[in-house]
């Protein structure tokens, strides 16, 4: 199953504001969410069902949304209490399955295969699980229901809101086929226009047509088209947010950033937060990834490991400007976001004999180190050598 929230932003956006005493409910308005108004930058980020139905979109610019509609309702992001929806949302699956993963903050999968024994006919179970969804938290979700990932999100998408969809493998024929191949999930815009110079207007089309050559005209992703067409894919369902796995910051910027000081300052309040998380459960990580998403909306990542297991903020943000400075190709930024991976429990340490720099371990510590040895086992049983192999020293 695949659980995506309605037009998330918008409909969190809606639900504060009645909490709040507002009359009005955003989503049945022509509304959006969007950067502030005073920014010549302002996006539409989310946009109500009938916004969308007269064609506002995100990410559209905010001027040209009102194009559309001059007395478009305009509200902004809460990210904190998106978080909190979010979190109220996931607790609840959690609870209901074993085998869950979130995917963003507004949409997660669950493999029902095991659960059917206990809830019972995947539909009528997908049903009652909306309904409590929107019981419980105030908002709408579609659950789409298929035999692999790519079936059950391609289901969620059909029509809004508050459905449930399936599409099983027999069913692609007749309910994904005749779709346009910009509705196949990671078909993009640059793919969509290349397949169309090929005579591909529908997914049916590229499910038919020739593997080798989309992969000579796309590489991977041809390959990868050509078995989402065809409903193949075998990625399992697994928690790739849990705890154990990573600690991660991030933050979309209102205006775009194009000053390297000013992303350094969001790269070491991301190491400090980090840091402290880290230490408060005990852990270390061992590989740090810093993401950037462009004013473009397009997204990269770069990955780099630590020489040891650390938790420390000094760490972390050497590192994470490192993986910045190797990533940033000076294009003006919409997000920055900072997460460690690989935790452990402990911090294996390689020291090198001659790094008079080596910062892991500090005088002051192998001071103590030392007495403790010393009070344990006798004074004399360990002490200091000296840098200068000149001196004539016991060693």
């Amino acid at each position: 199953m695949h659980i995506d929230v309605n037009s998330a932003f918008l409909s969190w956006s809606a639900l504060k504001l009645l909490k709040e005493g507002s009359k009005i409910d955003l989503r049945n308005e022509i509304s959006v969410v969007s950067g502030r108004e005073a920014s010549r930058h302002g996006i539409v980020v989310a946009a109500s069902i009938p916004a969308k139905k007269i064609g506002i979109r995100s990410p559209m610019n905010l001027r040209d949304a009102k194009k559309i509609y001059k007395d478009v309702i305009v509200t902004h992001q809460d990210r904190e209490f998106y978080k909190e929806c979010s979190k109220n949302m996931l607790r609840l699956i959690k609870y209901l399955f074993p085998k869950y993963e979130q995917y963003s903050i507004d949409e997660c999968f669950v493999d029902y295969t095991e659960m059917k024994k206990l809830y019972g006919d995947e539909v009528k179970f997908a049903h009652k699980l909306k309904n409590e969804i929107y019981k419980r938290f105030g908002f709408t979700v579609n659950v789409g229901i298929g035999n692999n990932k790519l079936l059950a999100k391609m289901a969620s998408d059909f029509e809004k809101p508050n459905k449930v969809h399936t599409l099983y493998l027999n069913e692609i024929e007749e309910k994904m086929w005749p779709l346009p191949i910009s509705d196949l999930f990671m078909a993009g815009k640059s793919a969509c226009q290349k397949l169309k110079g090929l005579g591909i207007e529908t997914i049916g089309d590229l499910a038919k047509y020739d593997q080798n050559k989309l992969i000579g005209l796309l590489k991977s992703h041809g390959k990868m088209l050509y078995e989402y067409a065809n409903g193949i894919d075998d990625s399992p369902v697994e928690n790739r947010y849990d705890d154990r796995k990573g600690i991660g910051f991030s933050k979309t910027m209102e205006d775009d950033i194009e000053d390297k000081a000013t992303i350094y300052e969001m790269l070491s309040k991301f190491s400090n937060q980090i840091s402290l998380e880290l230490k408060k459960r005990g852990m270390y990580a061992k590989t740090l990834v810093v993401t950037i998403r462009y004013a473009s909306f397009k997204t990269y990542n770069h990955q780099i490991k630590f020489e040891n297991n650390t938790n420390l903020e000094e760490e972390i943000f050497k590192y994470s400007k490192q993986a910045f400075n190797k990533l940033w190709n000076l294009e003006p930024i919409r997000l920055i976001g900072l997460r460690v991976s690989d935790l452990s429990n402990n911090n294996d340490i390689q020291l090198s004999l001659f790094d008079e720099n080596n910062k892991v371990i500090t005088e002051k510590e192998i001071d103590k180190l030392i007495d403790d040895i010393n009070k344990e086992f006798g004074s004399g049983t360990v002490f200091k050598g000296f840098n200068n192999v000149n001196q004539k020293k016991k060693s």
